[in-house]
């Protein structure tokens, strides 16, 4: 699957993408356990893991900030907020994420919402 020049997770690959990431998760204790700086990188990682993966066909987007948010809230931090940013940048960040393997802009929208707490 693509969109424009992105190309996402191949079908095939789908499934094990997720065990990993969600064996991460697990790990990681669903990030409860994270200080700031660590919940950050890690939560970008993770958004960036699954907007690569490409669940679904439509709505990927709200549906991976909705999980981010409940992974966020039940770390004990705030819901991200995205409310300062363009849908351009939130594109561009996702662009990012896919084309470069890169969450650093996430990182900074994350951070943004994690240290006004």
């Amino acid at each position: 699957m693509s969109k424009g020049d992105s190309l996402f997770c191949r079908g095939m690959y789908v499934k094990d993408e997720m065990k990993k990431l969600f064996k991460q998760l697990k790990k990681d204790n669903y990030l409860k356990n994270c200080d700031k700086e660590k919940f950050i990188k890690k939560l970008a990682f993770c958004k960036c893991e699954l907007i690569a993966i490409h669940l679904f066909y439509e709505l990927n987007g709200r549906i991976i900030r909705l999980f981010i948010d409940i992974l966020s809230i039940n770390a004990g931090f705030d819901v991200i907020d995205y409310s300062k940013l363009s849908e351009d940048e939130y594109i561009e960040c996702a662009i990012e994420c896919v084309q470069n393997a890169d969450s650093g802009c996430f990182e900074k929208i994350i951070r943004k919402t994690v240290e006004n707490i």
